[in-house]
């Protein structure tokens, strides 16, 4: 954990006026190896009475939080598990560009059904099921053939190795809970836990904020996260492998996320990112390494290129276009750096994306 006056200078490209802290940490669960502890950012409404999956137009209406954090110990494992106001606003009838994240994303769909486009094809989520994609892995939403109304709610979290793990923890389901996290799939699960019924009962919570909630919230979202891990592919096939610890970047995954995914059209330069995380240029681009491999112009470029992907495999919006909305407006350089990426030119990808159906 960063220290907390570092952590609330790192907050500062956000909406601080009105946050306030509560932390609270539950002892009660040894048995089950089991600690949970919550940071909750943003002040709520006394009273707020609403559907949880109400239309967008409405929702829009209501004050949500911005931003929620769970930590839950599960053995010796400590999981992040991070919420924002759309974890409130579930309407979902539009289409998401290319991006990745540095976290895994779990997404629920509660009404009609959406489509998600990956690089080895496009992949339905029904109604009452939910998918869990993987870090780093590219992906973008598509419009349903159907067009018919569809309602998701989404988390994220990470995890890392508690380098002094209590010792009433049992290693055999540190063991397991790794076999089934390490190098995990995208897949699509049904929801047979009914986990979607426990992400409504959280969002009560939340929004009424009754006594005690925050301890209900805690146990909830570790219930949910159980129940997420126990429908993964992983349970049967991943070998009993070894995991180190990860380096722990606590706030920074969302700025870096944010900042790439939805302001990668603009002329984004190092300072502006080494500025939002109060670190130099030297020690931005080793964090850029640890999380992605590749430097900030390596990663810009890269969020570029799969957006531009995304749009001629799914579009027919003109090149010169595309270049312009993934933030090149000079089509020329825009060519050079898709084939030196992709080693074909944009016209070739699009002609070659429509020659091959989507696979399912």
């Amino acid at each position: 954990m960063i220290r907390t006056d570092i952590f609330a200078r790192m907050m500062t490209g956000f909406n601080t006026r009105f946050v306030h802290w509560s932390t609270l940490i539950i002892h009660s669960l040894p048995a089950a190896g089991m600690v949970l502890q919550c940071i909750h950012k943003t002040e709520l409404p006394r009273s707020m009475r609403m559907s949880l999956h109400q239309s967008g137009e409405q929702s829009s209406k209501q004050s949500f939080p911005k931003q929620f954090e769970c930590r839950v110990e599960l053995g010796a494992l400590r999981f992040h598990l991070f919420t924002d106001a759309g974890f409130f606003r579930t309407s979902c009838d539009w289409r998401v560009l290319n991006h990745n994240h540095v976290l895994y994303e779990v997404q629920f769909v509660h009404k009609g059904s959406i489509v998600l486009s990956l690089e080895d094809g496009c992949h339905e989520v029904p109604e009452g099921s939910f998918c869990v994609i993987p870090p780093g892995m590219y992906h973008s939403q598509q419009r349903p053939l159907s067009g018919e109304e569809a309602h998701k709610t989404c988390f994220s979290f990470r995890f890392d190795v508690m380098p002094r793990p209590k010792h009433e923890y049992s290693p055999g389901e540190t063991e397991e809970l790794l076999r089934v996290l390490q190098n995990a799939p995208f897949f699509i699960s049904p929801d047979s836990h009914a986990t979607a019924e426990l992400l409504d009962e959280i969002k009560r919570e939340l929004l009424t904020r009754p006594v005690g909630y925050l301890a209900k919230v805690q146990c909830m979202f570790g219930q949910a996260l159980v129940d997420v891990i126990r429908s993964s592919p992983n349970i049967q096939t991943t070998p009993r492998n070894r995991m180190q610890p990860a380096t722990p970047v606590d706030n920074r995954l969302t700025i870096i996320d944010t900042f790439f995914s939805e302001q990668f059209d603009s002329p984004l330069r190092e300072e502006d990112l080494a500025g939002l995380l109060y670190v130099s240029h030297r020690q931005l681009n080793r964090i850029l390494h640890d999380l992605y491999g590749m430097s900030f112009r390596r990663k810009l470029q890269h969020t570029r290129m799969k957006v531009a992907m995304d749009l001629l495999k799914h579009t027919d919006l003109p090149v010169k276009e595309i270049a312009a909305r993934v933030g090149y407006p000079f089509a020329e350089n825009f060519h050079a750096q898709f084939k030196a990426l992709t080693n074909t030119t944009p016209t070739a990808y699009r002609n070659g994306a429509s020659s091959r159906p989507d696979e399912g």
